[in-house]
């Protein structure tokens, strides 16, 4: 017997749809997408009957094994409806046509910003929503809103004790990483702590908890800085130490995730690894996400440059520790970001080639290289994970000369070339590869 997917949307008029708009994305994007994922579900919407509607949608929102919610325009009846259902179980997918539809509470939960008037946008929506419930099927129990990682106990049955606390410093699983929340939090000792208890929904929790912590004192510190008052003309010579400024005041929020996904590499664990991707593409959309009033690029710049910072310690942590797959998952896999147009790219790493020019990273390209040159100096942190700085710096020449073979040409055949020649220690790291690769 088919389960049910209960869709909570608009039905009258709204500032971005007619009724019939509303009733035509159910019948032709939301049912085909949901009944053709091919995962056995019968895809409704409530209807208008006689008696009382409220006592047949609340059945719905309490019966439906999975609810999308389409929070477009901030109707009110859907989100009476949204918080009916995080009141009573897990199990909901947001959407909605724009992201600033979706409210500050709920942006540290996944949610996706689709195009119903294209056919690439729905085919697009089909393919993430399948993949939203092929999620859900494989963790059926997972906590997805507000109400289940605050204030629901887990059932008996789903609960997995904790091992007593070894000192005063230990921490609950749900923990953030950013944030007042993280002050104190030995982040190396945690991520082990959740590797070894095995507990792939532990990432999951930390990684909502983390965003909603981390977005908006990232906003904030944006918006600090395109107060700022910068030079109406900057020599080339200036850019470096006038682009630190701004990089140095972002920092600090991150060093914290750096050691929780670093450790989860050296415990070779998966959930640890792909919540570094994650957040990298949160701040890949902070850089891109288009922006009102003053921006000054050197700002803009330093969300993007910070991804491109944790993803190539990822990968360079992997190849040292000759965690292929983790490098794989660095390298191949889907980076999901917000772009300027307000919709979803899904490129990889080295889909991304953008993140190897200067637009991306403040002025020339030798300078974000010279930046993660110089970071073994600069951040005392990262000396627990590479045994020298002749080791860190090989093992970030190795990643970016891994990057640019495993990376085709562009539409035009030229090459991407990421800046490994300008590493120390890229001479080594090249015929390093060469000798472990004789034939290639």
């Amino acid at each position: 017997m088919p389960r049910t997917c209960f869709v909570i949307m608009p039905f009258s008029t709204t500032a971005s749809c007619t009724e019939e708009k509303w009733t035509w994305i159910f019948e032709n994007v939301f049912k085909p997408a949901v009944e053709g994922a091919g995962l056995d579900y019968e895809c409704r919407r409530s209807v208008a009957t006689r008696g009382n509607i409220v006592a047949s949608i609340l059945e719905e929102l309490d019966d439906a094994y999975v609810v999308l919610a389409d929070l477009t325009d901030h109707n009110a009846n859907v989100f009476y409806e949204l918080g009916v259902r995080h009141s009573l179980k897990d199990r909901t997918i947001l959407v909605a046509q724009r992201s600033n539809d979706i409210p500050f509470d709920l942006q540290a939960y996944a949610y996706h910003v689709y195009n119903y008037k294209t056919h690439e946008g729905q085919a697009a929506l089909a393919q993430k929503l399948a993949q939203l419930l092929a999620d859900i099927d494989a963790n059926p129990d997972r906590p997805d809103n507000p109400v289940s990682d605050f204030l629901r106990k887990p059932s008996e049955s789903a609960y997995v004790p904790s091992p007593p606390p070894v000192s005063t410093n230990d921490v609950a699983y749900a923990q953030s990483l950013a944030g007042p929340a993280a002050e104190g939090l030995d982040a190396p000792a945690f991520a082990r702590r959740l590797a070894h208890r095995g507990l792939p929904q532990a990432a999951h929790t930390v990684l909502r908890l983390t965003r909603s912590e981390l977005r908006p004192l990232m906003k904030k510190e944006l918006d600090t800085m395109n107060q700022r008052e910068v030079p109406t003309s900057i020599q080339t010579k200036q850019i470096p130490a006038l682009a630190q400024e701004y990089i140095t005041s972002v920092e600090p929020l991150i060093r914290k995730i750096e050691q929780f996904v670093l450790t989860s590499i050296e415990e070779g664990w998966l959930a640890g690894t792909r919540l570094g991707l994650q957040l990298a593409g949160d701040w890949i959309s902070l850089t891109e996400r288009r922006s009102s009033g003053h921006v000054i690029r050197f700002a803009q710049g330093v969300p993007a440059l910070l991804a491109w910072r944790l993803l190539i310690l990822i990968g360079a942590k992997a190849l040292a520790e000759e965690a292929f797959e983790l490098l794989g998952i660095v390298i191949r896999e889907p980076i999901e970001v917000e772009e300027y147009s307000e919709r979803f790219s899904n490129r990889s790493f080295l889909q991304r080639r953008d993140l190897f020019y200067p637009e991306a990273f403040l002025g020339h390209a030798n300078y974000p290289i010279k930046y993660i040159a110089e970071l073994w100096k600069d951040e005392t942190h990262l000396h627990e994970f590479f045994a020298s700085q002749e080791d860190y710096h090989l093992a970030v020449a190795k990643f970016l000369i891994t990057v640019a073979l495993a990376a085709p040409p562009n539409e035009s055949g030229h090459p991407l070339y990421p800046g490994y020649r300008l590493m120390p220690q890229a001479r080594r790291a090249m015929s390093s590869l060469c000798s472990r690769w004789p034939h290639q």
